[in-house]
């Protein structure tokens, strides 16, 4: 999809909401119309692009829950719609709040609820989602037939552990025959969801659906899409406190590297990512990278090699640079203390110091 164009005033380093939103159009919005509406104020006010479907993969929200929000602002003048010859949305520009007549909420939401503005919003006429259907045994014995399809059969029960059921490869079926899937898009998709947790058919359907909703027809095209999309990246982010843009090409590059040239674990991965933060407060690929090579170089597999290696660090430091006892204070210097001591004879001393005191008096000892 291509990008929207956004349009507003922008203030470096800031997103100024206006006092007026805030007073009249705050309390009348769901949870949804107002984080997009902000979304879309602090991308303007940082010229982050944007589309339907990125704001749909940040909030968790479907592309309707998107176009339906983007309505109701419409509605309110809050902002301005632009539109293809298809009726999809290619520009937003936002308005200030300041020159607007106010409606109240409810005339807002009685205006936005119609289902035929939102049809004519929401990506210009939608596609009729495809229907699960099943196949006759004749067309599934033909079509398992197939030299590239047996190669995938035998790649997808490799994968769950199980042979397929006749409904598993209606299912494969499906995709090539309804969703026009290639076979080797199928396997990558099937790698995919395996990477992400998801090891059955239901969940290679509901990816399958979605990938052909963004139009996705290729593995180039999949690749393109998951490197950005995928729970690794959405960890990371958060580990690093990333919440208002996507990785950019060369932060993919470094998280790409970590993976497959180091082979690290996520979880290695985001334990250099906290130390980072806790050493500059602030997110640096650059910093993480130097961390991981060391790992890397050191041989750490796991987190338990990684607390060996902070054990040795320490013992090493200790030894180093030991610490000064807790007993108090060393006390300075005193002239008096600065000598040897020695054994005296004080009885004899005594003696000697009587008879010079009497000799100088000129008495008899």
């Amino acid at each position: 999809m291509d990008s929207i164009r956004l349009r507003g005033s922008r203030f470096s380093g800031n997103t100024i909401i206006s006092n007026v939103f805030i007073d009249n159009y705050l309390s009348g919005a769901n949870e949804a119309q107002l984080k997009i509406y902000l979304y879309l104020s602090r991308c303007i006010s940082s010229d982050i692009p944007v589309d339907v479907s990125s704001i749909a993969d940040r909030f968790n929200y479907t592309e309707k829950d998107v176009c339906r929000a983007l309505l109701y602002w419409s509605r309110a003048g809050i902002i301005t719609l632009d539109f293809e010859e298809d009726h999809t949305i290619c520009g937003i520009t936002l308005n200030d709040p300041a020159e607007l007549p106010y409606d109240s909420p409810e005339d807002i939401m009685q205006a936005s609820s119609s289902s035929a503005s939102l049809s004519s919003v929401y990506m210009g006429k939608e596609k009729k989602k495809p229907e699960l259907h099943g196949y006759s045994a004749s067309k599934l014995a033909s079509f398992s037939k197939k030299e590239d399809v047996r190669q995938l059969i035998f790649a997808v029960e490799s994968y769950l552990r199980q042979t397929l059921s006749h409904t598993d490869m209606e299912k494969i079926l499906f995709m090539v025959d309804e969703l026009k899937f290639p076979v080797d898009l199928i396997e990558f998709l099937v790698e995919h969801c395996i990477d992400c947790g998801g090891n059955n058919m239901n969940y290679f359907m509901e990816v399958a659906f979605s990938w052909n909703e963004k139009g996705i027809h290729s593995v180039d095209e999949a690749k393109e899409y998951t490197k950005f999309h995928n729970k690794n990246v959405y960890a990371l982010m958060k580990e690093f406190g990333i919440s208002d843009r996507h990785f950019t090409p060369t932060e993919y590059d470094y998280l790409s590297k970590w993976e497959s040239e180091y082979g690290f674990d996520i979880t290695i991965i985001k334990e250099a990512a906290s130390r980072t933060i806790k050493r500059l407060s602030k997110p640096s690929f650059t910093y993480a990278d130097t961390i991981l090579s060391k790992w890397y170089a050191q041989g750490v597999k796991d987190l338990s090699d990684i607390e060996v290696l902070d054990r040795e660090y320490a013992q090493s430091a200790k030894r180093e640079y030991p610490k000064k006892t807790a007993s108090g204070p060393a006390s300075a210097p005193n002239r008096f203390k600065n000598f040897s001591e020695r054994d005296y004879d004080m009885d004899a001393l005594e003696k000697e110091l009587t008879e010079k005191s009497l000799a100088r008096a000129g008495k008899p000892s």
